[in-house]
């Protein structure tokens, strides 16, 4: 049964963080927490987007950042909150409910903007909220590994449709909400943004042991060959941070950027 991304998550909220203690996963959160912690250097006024239960909120919270997490999913609200996410809100990425220039930087983690339904939308409502010179800072799904993974599952009567929309069904084998896979052009083209940093998260296979065993090599392996282009685009996500354009008669503003 296809549902919305945010219906989804709703129905799965109270396992969700379960679901990512795996070795692949905790090298995953530690790739991005490194990832971040490059662009976002000194503590600033963040939003959350898609922030669901809170794992970044409350990282960035106890480093001393001003976090807001939106979410338009209430289940999941309500364990960030329970979590001690302090600044919570009800909404989606196409309709935010802020002022224009309120945040020096956005957060768009989880692949959040793979799954929203007006990317164009989506991407407009984060370059308004965000000041001049302020930073999007997200992951998306890869299109490179989707197209392989229908491949090495030999369902060739999903491709003629994905390579037309992008988009596949993700999920579980009771619910599933399309995702959008990013090409290179996509990230490069996005309108109001200049593009500062690109990375592959997980550019080469482990097994399960290597990854409980050899974490600390892997980590370091990740990070050094995580921007060659021959490579990244071999990784199932993709990180990205992207810069808001100068304006006409706008004024920069920082967040410990370079």
């Amino acid at each position: 049964m296809i549902v919305s991304p945010w219906e989804y998550y709703s129905r799965i909220a109270k396992e969700y963080d379960s679901m990512y203690e795996t070795p692949k996963w905790r090298l995953y959160h530690r790739l991005i927490q490194s990832f971040l912690s490059e662009h976002l250097k000194e503590p600033c006024k963040v939003l959350d987007l898609g922030g669901g239960t809170g794992r970044w909120s409350l990282l960035l919270q106890g480093k001393g950042f001003d976090v807001t997490l939106v979410d338009p999913s209430e289940e999941m609200l309500k364990i960030a909150g329970e979590k001690g996410v302090k600044k919570l809100l009800k909404a989606r990425a196409e309709d935010l409910p802020f002022p224009s220039c309120s945040f020096d930087a956005v957060l768009a983690m989880g692949d959040v903007l793979s799954y929203v339904e007006n990317k164009i939308k989506a991407f407009s409502e984060i370059a308004r909220v965000l000041i001049v010179n302020g930073l999007l800072l997200a992951t998306v799904d890869n299109f490179y590994t989707f197209l392989q993974n229908i491949i090495e599952e030999d369902a060739w009567e999903k491709i003629p449709r994905f390579l037309k929309t992008q988009t596949l069904e993700v999920g579980n084998t009771l619910f599933s909400f399309n995702s959008y896979a990013f090409k290179p052009e996509d990230i490069e083209s996005i309108e109001g943004f200049d593009t500062i940093d690109v990375r592959g998260i997980g550019v080469f296979d482990y097994s399960e042991v290597q990854l409980r065993e050899k974490e600390d090599m892997i980590f370091e392996m990740e990070k050094e060959f995580s921007r060659d282009r021959a490579i990244l685009w071999r990784a199932e996500h993709i990180f990205f941070a992207l810069k808001k354009k100068e304006e006409p008669f706008g004024s920069p503003g920082g967040c410990g950027r370079d």
